[in-house]
């Protein structure tokens, strides 16, 4: 059965997938002793403001998995196949493009054919074949365990606050080992295998899982999830400032002058993995949510350019880092006595729109090539294969 597309899935991919591309943006320059306080607190301001993106990418995979397949018989293998044609295919394809680029512009002297093969093995594995490409290991996990959380989700259907909240106090609790139980494990055992999953395990599902499930009962409860958002935006507008501004003050209770008279703060306090952050992402979620139905559809620019980001955002997020490579070294050269703050906008700004050009470009190819890269693009028709002759049920790739 073709289901009817959720128009604002587009909307918050597109503005998340923004999100990514200022932090990484950002992190090109700030991770340098700023020249001023005021750009410090600018860029605590805004990394800080956009890191909702990976949480809400995950919301949107556990809304989508449910939203397709949480209420029908659901065929475990067929919907395995699609993810690894769909999501592993492309997903190795750009692994072994940055192994291949960063050999390339690092000059690094060749391997033997077996050190090469191990190699390739475990970039696509851990993730670590460039720096966002983690993001890929943890979602494919989500595909492999999905039928744990259907099964989880749907018991709980008819609890869907207590369900909820206890997720959150596992999640919790999950933070607490994290942080507390983990780094001392890890100095016990002896196990090599224990302790390199210790090192990955900001890339482990469990690490994501409630998002995953806030996401999941959105998308078997869409159109009461909308009318809830309305309601409870007003009490969540107050939470989700309140977060802010307690997690902005301790970033600015961090900052330093370093004996050379640059600033720094501790950026490590952004990350998602804290008890604090949990609640701002939720609440940032949610929030988002509700501008997506309300404050963004408005705009007809805004909305117009977000769903092409959004569309385009699977091959987007495999692309961004190529170009930001390059874009970020224009603007240095370029521009090199413009404000820090200046120079990240005019980085962002570049890479976003060059990074679009190149997804949309290699979706209109007319060989499989393009969807090896960039998955299926919907609109992007092209001549050898015929329009259908109805509207395509709501994408499964989760980017």
């Amino acid at each position: 059965m073709v289901k009817r597309k959720i128009g604002e899935i587009e909307l918050l991919r597109g503005i998340s997938f923004l999100a990514i591309v200022l932090q990484h943006a950002l992190a090109s320059f700030i991770y340098l002793p700023a020249t001023s306080e005021a750009n410090a607190l600018i860029s605590a301001f805004l990394l800080l403001l956009i890191r909702f993106a990976v949480p809400m990418f995950v919301f949107i995979t556990g809304l989508v998995l449910f939203y397709n397949h949480g209420d029908e018989v659901l065929n475990y293998p067929e919907m395995i196949r699609r993810r690894f044609s769909q999501v592993f295919i492309p997903y190795f394809v750009w692994t072994m493009f940055y192994f291949i680029w960063v050999g390339l512009i690092s000059g690094s002297p060749p391997r033997g054919e077996a050190d090469l093969l191990a190699q390739i093995a475990q970039l696509t594995i851990s993730g670590d074949g460039y720096y966002h490409l983690w993001y890929i290991v943890m979602i494919l996990q989500f595909y492999l365990v999905f039928p744990l959380f259907r099964y989880i989700v749907r018991r709980g259907k008819s609890w869907a606050v207590a369900t909820l909240i206890v997720s959150l106090g596992l999640y919790v609790a999950y933070l607490w080992g994290y942080h507390h139980v983990v780094p001392g494990l890890y100095e016990m055992t002896t196990s090599q295998i224990i302790r390199e999953i210790m090192d990955y395990r900001d890339r482990l599902f469990v690490s994501w899982f409630l998002f995953f499930v806030m996401g999941g009962f959105a998308g078997l409860y869409v159109d009461k999830l909308r009318y809830l958002f309305r309601r409870a935006q007003p009490i969540n507008w107050v939470i989700n400032i309140a977060a802010f501004a307690v997690l902005f003050y301790q970033l600015a209770q961090t900052l330093t002058v370093t004996p050379g008279g640059t600033y720094t703060i501790n950026y490590q306090l952004t990350l998602p993995l804290s008890y604090t952050m949990t609640i701002y992402l939720v609440s940032s979620i949610i929030t988002l949510y509700y501008l997506s139905l309300t404050w963004l559809p408005r705009f007809k620019w805004l909305r117009r350019s977000l769903r092409s980001f959004g569309q385009c955002s699977f091959g987007c997020y495999f692309a961004h880092p190529f170009v930001l490579h390059y874009t970020d070294a224009f603007t240095r050269n370029i521009f090199p006595g413009f404000n820090t703050i200046v120079q990240v906008m005019i980085t962002f700004t570049a890479c976003s729109a060059l990074t679009l050009l190149l997804s949309y470009s290699l979706s209109r190819l007319r060989t499989p090539v393009g969807d090896l890269f960039v998955g299926k693009v919907p609109g992007a028709r092209r001549r050898a294969v015929p329009a259908p002759a109805q509207p395509p049920a709501q994408t499964s790739l989760d980017i």
